[in-house]
């Protein structure tokens, strides 16, 4: 193993500040030399945790990383471990450090929120939870669930979800209480203790307690059959029967009740996936995968970060279900406790129906990784190929092809697309309009090769691992010429040849054909197509906007300045043709109406 790298004797506050660090709990923060944050940690004794980072025993690549560029400590002390634990939190939350655990998730997952505490509770459908006393239920996946159930509460239960002040005094409802998707307490047709009790049954839905729910859907279909409220009976029924189908179409996960997140995890060259199983009374609700960098093995210290993470912006659960004892785990519990206000356990499942749930956790996050970077890898495969076959000294990772466009010698432009690791670098891209308008593919694939990398070597810039032209023998060697001549013929060059898919290299006349289902030549297809795209694409909207503005400047009396007007407004020649005088004159006044209307008959404007 290298020596650990430091910046102990570069430092002038570094080295002292580690000899005279407390033995108290509380959190450190380490800077760089530009005074920026670095990572943010917490300790029950800071003297030893701090010290442990520059010591040459068990850093991981990623540790040694961070600690070759402390290059000062920030302490703050705290009474107790736990008060570490929550500063920590809030620091990281506040300024993420990019050697934190920083958990990068796809989706934000929407939330059903019951605004519990005003008078008169809507609900809607939201992604952001906030501590604001209200009540959420979800995260759901996909997406639609968490608008279908919405869509439940309002039609079962008729819950507004409008945010306007309830007083009784508006003049007329909205549509929804039409629709019986709502009860209207704008216009006071409910009353606040009537529709508080609207607003409990929704809850209890949400929260998929069915025989409580029945049990009050029942009590109150009967007082309305007795009170001759038929209708009011009528609905309570549909509400009893709808709400038996909804549940009964939720698969049952666990036996086990308590809201419960099962945490399952995976790791692929160098990445991790979390999978976190959502269970609420029993049901699967949703799901939510983590994305995780620069993670060599997924042990009990990262675990411990995901769940601050994770809990540090959602509810806590009763139950966590998790492959390992995470580090510190008693104080997570007791900061989880605190979060949830009734105690929050965490659980390593040894057998029974948990382990399977885990399994089921683990599974999903190895799929969740290979979806994602195995493609990566699959590219690696191809550039791999890709090397072996054309002999090249260097992995391909950066490739760029150059095409040439033009219309028999007009509007002559080049592209020059960049892929890297195998997709597309769009960033990247750059086109070219030529200083010469000829229909000379060999002059204008000089002049474009040429321009890229003369202007490449000026700024110093980084070269592609393979130059690839689009074309035969000709175009190739125009290309190598232009290399030759700017001193860079020590650059990788090929070219892909139309029709028969072959391919040349500059030391050999003979060209190498590719079996035509290779990937290697699938790549090869793919770029060349890419850059044909780009060059035609500039080449129409150059030569489009010659000949509209042709069109147009050759109406008497009207210039480039005005012919642009026109085309901005109406779009296109045939648009102007046919437009009317009121719109023309909008457009460019009306003296240059006139011009244009006399075009549009085919006579000459007045006074000419």
């Amino acid at each position: 193993m290298a020596a650990l790298r430091t910046n102990l004797d570069k430092s002038p506050t570094l080295a002292r500040k580690l000899a005279d660090l407390p033995q108290r709990p509380g959190c450190y923060l380490y800077r760089d030399e530009g005074g920026n944050l670095l990572y943010v940690g917490k300790a029950k004794v800071l003297r030893n945790r701090v010290k442990s980072y520059f010591q040459q025993k068990h850093l991981d690549a990623k540790t040694r990383r961070l600690v070759a560029r402390i290059w000062d400590v920030e302490l703050i002390v705290c009474e107790t471990e736990l008060e570490a634990l929550i500063l920590e939190n809030n620091l990281i939350k506040e300024h993420w450090p990019p050697f934190n655990i920083l958990l990068k998730d796809d989706k934000s997952y929407p939330y059903v929120k019951l605004t519990w505490k005003e008078a008169f509770p809507k609900v809607y459908v939201t992604r952001k939870v906030r501590k604001d006393g209200s009540l959420y239920f979800g995260p759901f996946f996909p997406a639609s669930t968490a608008y279908r159930t919405a869509e439940l509460v309002y039609r079962f239960f008729q819950i507004r979800d409008c945010d306007i002040e309830i007083d009784g005094k508006r003049g007329r409802a909205c549509l929804k209480y039409q629709l019986h998707r709502c009860t209207a307490p704008c216009i006071a047709a409910v009353g606040q203790e009537a529709y508080r009790e609207q607003a409990k049954e929704a809850r209890l839905f949400l929260e998929g307690k069915r025989d409580e729910l029945k049990a009050r859907l029942e009590v109150a279909m009967w007082k309305a059959a007795e009170a001759a409220a038929y209708e009011q009976a009528a609905q309570h029924r549909d509400a009893l029967q709808q709400v038996d189908a909804w549940f009964t179409r939720q698969k049952a996960a666990s036996a086990d009740l308590d809201d419960t997140d099962v945490y399952g995890s995976a790791v692929l060259d160098g990445r991790a996936c979390v999978h976190r199983l959502m269970l609420r009374e029993g049901r699967m609700v949703g799901r939510q995968e983590y994305l995780l960098d620069d993670i060599e093995t997924f042990d009990g210290a990262v675990l411990a970060q995901v769940i601050q993470r994770v809990y540090s912006a959602d509810p806590v659960p009763a139950k966590l279900l998790v492959e390992i004892e995470p580090e510190e785990g008693d104080l997570l519990r007791e900061w989880l406790s605190g979060l949830r206000g009734t105690k929050a356990r965490i659980h390593v499942p040894q057998k029974g129906e948990k382990v399977d749930l885990l399994a089921m956790a683990q599974e999903n996050a190895r799929l969740a990784l290979e979806r994602k970077f195995e493609p990566a890898r699959l590219n690696e495969a191809v550039l791999e190929g890709l090397q072996a076959f054309l002999g090249l000294s260097h992995l391909p990772r950066r490739l760029e092809c150059f095409d040439i466009s033009h219309g028999q010698g007009r509007e002559v432009v080049a592209s020059c697309v960049v892929f890297s690791d195998g997709v597309p670098d769009k960033a990247r891209y750059r086109r070219f309009k030529m200083s010469n308008e000829q229909n000379d593919d060999f002059a204008n694939m000089f002049e474009a090769v040429t321009r890229r990398y003369k202007r490449m070597r000026d700024e110093g810039q980084e070269f592609p691992n393979l130059v690839i032209i689009d074309g035969g023998l000709g175009q190739l060697h125009a290309a190598e010429a232009a290399l030759k001549e700017l001193g860079l013929e020590h650059l990788e060059l090929a070219s892909l040849a139309k029709k028969e898919e072959l391919v040349f290299r500059p030391a050999s006349s003979e060209p190498l054909k590719i079996p035509k289902s290779s990937p290697v030549l699938q790549l090869l297809q793919r770029i060349r197509d890419e850059a044909h795209r780009f060059a035609i694409t500039y080449h129409r909207a150059l030569r489009a906007k010659r000949t509209l503005q042709t069109e147009l400047t050759q109406i008497p009396g009207i210039g480039p300045a005005t012919a642009k007007k026109l085309l901005q407004t109406f779009g296109s020649v045939t648009r102007v043709r046919e437009a009317v005088e009121a719109d023309l004159v909008q457009a460019i006044g009306p003296s240059a109406s006139q011009k244009v209307l006399a075009w549009q008959t085919g006579q000459a404007p007045e006074g000419e």
